[in-house]
């Protein structure tokens, strides 16, 4: 007899037709596998590959699913029961398995194009990108190359390019090494799924180690702020009052982060004349008129924004330049001044020697480049930049205090199309109850909705169930929770270096989310829905013209609680993982963004926030590194 071999591609084609059903297609099982591959730990990939055989075996099968039938086997009918066992099961690691691949099947097939765009209305990317010149040239490397200068910085978003222009503005020879690929506006071609792997940190594969929050980040030429939604908050003053109690750090209440915000905010041209509501922010809105309760535009860095309809998509890149990305701005006041940029460099340690900085070892096209200089600038964001101090041997505090603003909306139904993928990336905000807890409670605000994330994002139960409910996604509409989080997570490291990120939501937290889901359940019903629900794996769901509905939809989420897989958050900010502080023992960094172990390193992205910001981190993150340059500038003087 024959011994048939396990494939884990046949288990993931058996259970994508059971979780997709009629919609299922042959190209969904590869994309699911190459996704798999982009998940950020060798150790990861190759348990996940593992368990993934064992399906495909008559032991494994019986340990794992209770029956002597591998999965590759199993029929539409048998797959899909096998998942709804699996979500709803008692075991953690079922819940786990079955959110992850079930997310994976549907992004898989609603991310792209194909015949499901159109039944469910969806009409993918508006035209094609305009023809234009790259802006920036990133230099080439030779294999094995050694550059030398004053200042490499690693990472090019809001840290790093701006201290990367600083520095170059101050004489400074400068080199800024990218991680991703360099993505122009004739680059931009909209399609989700595509956009999404190559943009995006691991392919947006990254999440915390329990898969209870999915973690999106940037990962391009220009970093996040290629990629967000260009909304620039400053940090409140409540928040930054703690920051400087916290860290003991004078300057976030003695005027200089407030004088280096007015610094940023113009050369980035904040403003709140683009902020034309699209129909997802104008339903929020209407909501919260009704009710009462506060609503504002928000603050942007765009310039020549026109927000039509394609404005929406800027998560996948701006087309037409109008988001004042550090690729648009910093970055190029930075190469204007000589500064010198590699992309596609993987900088797998700082070069440390009797205590100082003295450059980087980087992978380039899998080549080795080293990168000498007098100080090293960690600028890759809070998750990037603990997993390299790791590398590097640093340890005292850093990868502590990570916070994720974990994410989640309630979701509801209009008798109208809303088409939330279209309109303003972002444009209204509410702080109606950010003060709650002292300033621990929520803001409310709403993101593009696009359907490989969204037919993810919405509960699954059942194959049928969820076509039938992608046929409205036209008409949902939903009102995003995003919580000021005090749990603590933490940045660890694999053995093959690469990030673990750690995070186990605390009661307050979860109470807080709860009590804003309600609220925000509150909003859409005020709004004019036919129907709210939430985000639970086990989707909880009320009609508003029913009398007393709403107050027993908030005791059945309340009970169904938010932590241990009963849903899935996102985090589109993680913050804090290389806190500053003038004490070594409850911080990473000092006042001036130097490293309390290594002389001459510096970190300069949102990894330096005290706390959580409660709002979107970007602009933070920009004051900070336009001090910090100034502050790297005269210690190299």
């Amino acid at each position: 007899m024959v011994r048939r071999e396990p494939s884990p591609l046949a288990v993931l084609a058996a259970i994508a037709r059971g979780v997709l059903g009629a919609g299922y297609r042959s190209e969904v099982p590869l994309r699911m596998l190459k996704t798999l591959e982009r998940l950020p730990s060798e150790r990861d990939r190759k348990q996940l590959t593992m368990v993934l055989r064992a399906l495909d075996t008559n032991s494994g099968a019986l340990a794992l699913t209770g029956r002597r039938v591998p999965v590759s086997w199993l029929s539409p009918a048998a797959a899909e029961a096998l998942m709804i066992k699996w979500k709803s099961g008692r075991l953690n690691v079922h819940r786990q398995l079955a959110g992850q691949i079930i997310a994976l099947s549907l992004s898989s097939l609603y991310g792209h194009p194909g015949p499901e765009w159109d039944r469910i209305g969806y009409q993918g990317p508006m035209g094609t990108a305009p023809k234009t010149a790259p802006r920036l040239t990133p230099i080439d490397v030779e294999p094995s190359e050694t550059l030398r200068c004053d200042v490499v910085v690693i990472g090019s978003g809001a840290g790093g390019g701006c201290v990367a222009a600083g520095l170059a503005a101050a004489g400074y020879d400068v080199v800024v090494l990218e991680k991703g690929r360099y993505h122009s506006e004739s680059d931009f071609h909209h399609y989700e799924g595509d956009a999404m792997r190559d943009m995006y940190l691991y392919g947006a594969t990254i999440a915390t180690d329990d898969l209870g929050c999915r973690i999106i980040s940037g990962a391009t030429l220009g970093g996040g702020t290629v990629v967000n939604y260009a909304t620039a908050f400053r940090a409140p003053d409540y928040v930054l009052k703690e920051w400087s109690a916290i860290s003991g750090i004078d300057a976030f209440v003695s005027g200089e982060i407030d004088e280096s915000f007015d610094e940023v905010s113009e050369r980035l041209n904040v403003n709140t004349d683009s902020s034309a509501a699209g129909r997802r922010d104008a339903v929020m809105e209407e909501g919260l008129k009704k009710l009462g309760w506060h609503v504002d535009q928000l603050p942007r860095a765009v310039k020549g924004c026109t927000q039509d309809e394609q404005c929406g998509y800027c998560g996948f890149g701006c087309r037409i330049g109008a988001k004042q990305s550090t690729m648009r701005t910093y970055l190029e006041d930075a190469t204007s001044d000589g500064a010198r940029i590699v992309v596609g460099a993987e900088v797998r340690r700082v070069v440390v020697r009797d205590g100082k900085a003295t450059g980087v070892e980087a992978i380039v096209g899998g080549a080795p480049l080293n990168v000498n200089a007098k100080v090293v600038v960690s600028a890759g964001g809070s998750i990037e930049t603990p997993a390299l101090l790791l590398r590097s041997g640093l340890r005292g505090q850093v990868g502590h205090n990570l916070r994720l603003h974990p994410g989640t909306p309630a979701f509801a139904i209009f008798e109208d199309e809303v088409r939330i993928w279209e309109g303003t990336l972002q444009s209204r905000y509410s702080k109606e109850f950010a003060h709650l807890d002292d300033g621990y409670g929520p803001i409310f605000e709403t993101v593009p909705g696009h359907p490989g994330g969204g037919s993810a994002a919405l509960p699954w139960l059942g194959a049928r169930a969820h076509r039938e409910f992608m046929e409205k996604y036209p008409y949902v509409s939903f009102c995003a929770v995003l919580p000021r989080d005090k749990t603590a997570g933490r940045v660890t490291i694999a053995k093959d270096g690469s990030p673990r990120v750690r995070y186990k939501l605390q009661a307050d937290d979860e109470r807080r989310i709860a009590d804003g889901v309600i609220a925000a359940g509150k909003v859409m019903e005020a709004a004019g829905a036919k129907e709210v629900f939430s985000g639970h794996a086990n989707s909880i769901s009320y009609s508003p013209s029913r009398s007393g509905a709403h107050d027993d939809w908030a005791s059945r989420t309340r009970a169904a609680g938010y932590r241990n897989g009963k849903i899935t958050f996102f985090s589109y900010h993680q913050m804090g993982s290389c806190r500053m502080g003038t004490n070594p023992g409850s911080s990473a960094v000092g006042p001036d963004n130097e490293s309390h172990e290594v002389k001459g390193l510096y970190v300069v992205d949102g990894s330096t926030f005290p706390t959580a910001s409660g709002v979107n981190p970007m602009l933070s993150i920009y004051a900070i590194a336009n001090r910090a340059s100034k502050k790297i500038a005269a210690r190299l003087a």
